[in-house]
C-alpha cells in the first residue's frame, strides 16, 4: 500500500468529519484536534510560531492568488512553501516549493514534495497517529488534518522562508487556521459555496472567511466585496484591531488589462514590499494550478476547468466569452459532474446556453458523493427546456471518449464542475 492509499484508507476509522458533522457539534473540536497532534511534534508549533504565512481564503481565485504569489516571492529571492487543495491527481500537488535558482537568466524552480519524502514523511507521523487514538481527547484527525501536517512538516525540513496556505473550507474553523499568527489574510471573494456548512447567508459565509483574521495583523479583501458583506469582514478587522486593506478604483484602472486574481497578487506583494522587478517576473514565471482552465488538446479544442461553485463558473464563461478564437468554434459540448452538496442547478443554469450538447457525469473519488444523475438530468431537459442532445455517463471516460470521437477539428469540449471530475479525466490518457 502506497503513503497516500494508506492516508486514504485512514477513514475506516470512526472519525468525526469536518464535511458532514460541523453542524452536529462545537466546531472550535476540529482546530483543537489538529493542534493537538501538531503540539505533540517537537518543534512544529514553533515553526508555525516563526513563519511568515501568507493565508488565503475566498470563494473563488484563491488557488490562482497564491500560485502566483509563490512565483513572485520566489523571484524575490525567498524559499516558498504553497499548500492548496483538493488535488487534481496526486496528493503531492497539494504541496509544493518555489526558489530562484539563477538571476542571469533568472530560473524559478518549483517543485511538488517527492513521493519518497512524502512517504518519509508518512512513516515519521504514524506512531503520532496512533498516539491520537489512544491519548488524544479528539480521536484521529481527518484525512485533510494529516496532509496538512505533512505540508507543514515538509515546509520546515526544507526551511522555507515563507509559506502560503490556502484554506479548505471557511477559514475561522478549518484546519490552516491552526497558524498562531500570520503575514496577511486575503480575502478575495464571497459567493455561495459550501452553504450547508458555513451558510446559508452570504453574510455567515463572511464571517466565517474572516475568522483567519489575526490580532494586530493586516487583511487585504478583493475588489468585489463591498456593501454589508464587507461590513462583516470590517468588523472581525476592528475585533483584532488588525489593519483592513482593500482595493482601490484607481488601483483596478492602472490594472486594467489585468485579470482580478493578479491584480490581488500584486497588491498582496506591494503590502509585503517585494521589489517591482520580482513582481514583474514573478507574473511572468507563473505556472496556472493544474485543472484551472487547463488546455489539454488543441484540435479539437479540449479544456479542463475545476469551477464548482456558480462564481467559478461565471469565471469560466467570461474567460471563454472574451476569447474570439474560441468564440470562432462550432460545436460546443459540455462534460459536467458534481459533489452532491454543491449548487449544481445553478452551476448548469449558466452553462447551458452556451453549449450544443451536454454529457452528464460523476467522479470517481470514493469519499465525496456525486450528484444525483437522474436529477441533474430532468433538470436539464426539462426545467432549462434544453433543446439540444443531453445524455449520462456513469464512467467520466465514456462521455470524454464520446465527445472527441464525434468532434470536428474546430469543435470545443469542456469538462467542468468539480476538480474531482478533472482528476478523474487526467487519471485516463487521452
Amino acid at each position: 500500500m502506497t503513503s497516500p492509499q494508506f492516508l486514504e484508507s485512514l477513514s475506516n476509522i470512526p472519525q468525526i468529519d469536518y464535511m458532514h458533522s460541523r453542524r452536529q457539534i462545537n466546531p472550535s473540536f476540529f482546530l483543537k484536534r489538529i493542534k493537538w497532534l501538531i503540539k505533540q511534534i517537537p518543534g512544529l508549533m514553533r515553526f508555525c510560531l516563526n513563519t511568515n504565512f501568507v493565508h488565503i481564503t475566498g470563494t473563488s481565485g484563491k488557488g490562482t492568488v497564491g500560485a502566483i504569489l509563490q512565483s513572485i516571492l520566489a523571484c524575490a529571492g525567498y524559499k516558498v512553501g504553497f499548500y492548496n487543495s483538493p488535488h487534481v491527481v496526486e496528493v503531492y500537488e497539494r504541496m509544493k516549493t518555489a526558489e530562484k535558482i539563477s538571476s542571469k537568466p533568472l530560473k524559478i524552480q518549483t517543485l511538488f514534495i517527492p513521493a519518497l519524502t512524502f512517504d518519509s514523511l508518512t512513516q515519521f507521523l504514524k506512531p503520532y497517529l496512533e498516539k491520537t487514538i489512544l491519548t488524544s481527547p479528539y480521536g484521529l484527525p481527518s484525512y485533510f488534518e494529516i496532509v496538512l501536517t505533512i505540508a507543514l512538516l515538509y515546509f520546515q525540513q526544507e526551511k522555507c522562508n515563507y509559506v502560503i496556505l490556502e484554506a479548505g473550507c471557511g477559514g475561522r474553523y478549518d484546519a490552516t487556521n491552526i497558524i498562531p499568527q500570520n503575514r496577511l489574510a486575503i480575502i478575495t471573494s464571497i459567493g455561495y459555496d459550501h452553504e450547508h456548512l458555513i451558510g446559508p447567508k452570504l453574510s455567515d459565509i463572511a464571517y466565517e472567511k474572516a475568522g483567519l483574521i489575526k490580532k494586530g495583523s493586516k487583511v487585504l479583501v478583493g475588489p468585489k466585496i463591498k456593501g454589508k458583506i464587507l461590513q462583516v469582514i470590517k468588523k472581525e478587522a476592528k475585533k483584532k484591531n488588525a489593519k483592513l486593506i482593500s482595493i482601490t478604483k484607481n488601483e483596478i484602472k492602472k490594472f486594467e488589462n489585468l485579470e482580478i486574481n493578479k491584480i490581488i497578487a500584486i497588491k498582496t506583494a506591494e503590502i509585503l514590499k517585494i521589489p517591482p522587478n520580482a513582481i514583474q517576473n514573478g507574473i511572468r514565471k507563473y505556472t496556472p494550478l493544474p485543472g484551472r482552465l487547463e488546455i489539454i488538446k488543441k484540435s479539437p479544442l479540449i479544456i479542463f476547468d475545476g469551477a464548482h461553485n456558480p462564481d467559478k463558473i461565471k469565471y469560466l464563461l467570461s474567460q471563454l466569452n472574451n476569447n474570439p478564437a474560441i468564440e470562432q468554434l462550432s460545436n460546443r459540448t459540455l462534460i459536467f459532474a458534481s459533489v452532491d452538496t454543491k449548487n449544481w442547478r445553478a452551476m448548469l443554469k449558466l452553462l447551458i446556453p452556451y453549449f450544443d450538447k451536454i454529457y452528464l457525469t460523476r467522479h470517481n473519488i470514493l469519499h465525496r458523493k456525486s450528484a444525483d444523475l437522474k436529477k441533474m438530468y430532468n433538470y436539464t431537459v426539462q426545467q432549462c427546456k434544453f433543446l439540444g442532445q443531453v445524455k449520462i455517463f456513469i464512467d467520466p471516460s465514456d462521455a470524454l471518449s464520446l465527445a472527441m470521437s464525434e468532434a470536428g477539428k474546430n469543435d470545443l469540449i469542456i469538462a467542468t464542475g468539480s476538480l474531482y471530475l478533472i482528476g478523474s479525466l487526467k487519471k485516463n490518457k487521452l
